[in-house]
């Protein structure tokens, strides 16, 4: 099954936008999630968005790609823009490739391949990300994450359960910020209320996902698998397992 990844898209000039989401779509493993022709909307809306990687023009008269990049969170970047003299900026702050337009299909997808070569490197190992937890600031391990469930008190915080046995209270945290923090391809969502760390399952059957992580009580922790959700999951596990 070909792995899919998902992609924003920006540029202000709505012609150039359109031929590179008719572009980008015609090739199998990529998936647009939003395209957008003004920068301010898509770093309004980024915390809501679970996204891999982002195609931005440069020029733009509201904030310049270059500008929109560092605000990004290290989300990887391919530039498209009809001028050369960005293009040493543009590697000073570490874009994954600098198309000219017209991008070309062939170049921009040599471009990918450099991101899903970016993404499968940060996949191989833990991220620590900095969380506001009901004991203050915590520094999170991605492999440690098992799953992280809606809070019983008050949903808008997430219980994340660790494979040290902890438990913490993530405050004010919606699925897709957490999502978008955490390495893609190790977590998935699995219910409306539920997101399951990969490395952690060991099967699943009908409504049930199976687990090696360990209740208090000593038996192996289940969680349940929601109709809504299973392609996904199913998706990632073949990916992750090659099932």
């Amino acid at each position: 099954m070909t792995e899919k990844y998902r992609c924003i898209l920006i540029d202000d000039e709505l012609l150039a936008l359109a031929y590179l989401r008719t572009l980008c779509e015609t090739i199998p493993n990529i998936e647009v999630v939003r395209a957008y022709d003004n920068p301010v909307n898509l770093l309004n809306d980024l915390p809501d968005l679970s996204v891999d990687f982002c195609i931005s023009d440069i020029v733009m008269p509201s904030l310049t790609g270059l500008d929109l990049a560092l605000q990004l969170n290290d989300l990887p970047i391919i530039f498209t823009t009809a001028h050369n003299e960005y293009a040493a900026d543009a590697f000073d702050i570490d874009a994954v490739d600098y198309l000219r337009k017209p991008v070309q299909k062939e170049r921009l997808e040599k471009a990918i391949e450099k991101v899903v070569q970016i993404l499968h490197q940060r996949a191989a190992k833990p991220l620590v990300v900095n969380v506001t937890t009901s004991k203050g600031k915590m520094r999170l391990v991605s492999n440690q994450v098992v799953a992280v469930s809606s809070e019983t008190i008050d949903r808008r915080d997430k219980l994340v359960t660790l494979s040290t046995g902890e438990e913490w209270i993530i405050k004010n945290t919606s699925f897709e910020q957490l999502l978008n923090l955490l390495p893609n391809e190790q977590f998935c969502r699995i219910s409306k209320s539920e997101v399951i760390g990969l490395s952690f399952v060991t099967g699943y059957t009908g409504e049930t996902v199976f687990t090696s992580f360990k209740s208090k009580n000593g038996s192996l922790r289940n969680f349940t698998l929601s109709d809504n959700y299973r392609k996904e999951f199913l998706e990632k596990l073949r990916r992750k397992f090659g099932t």
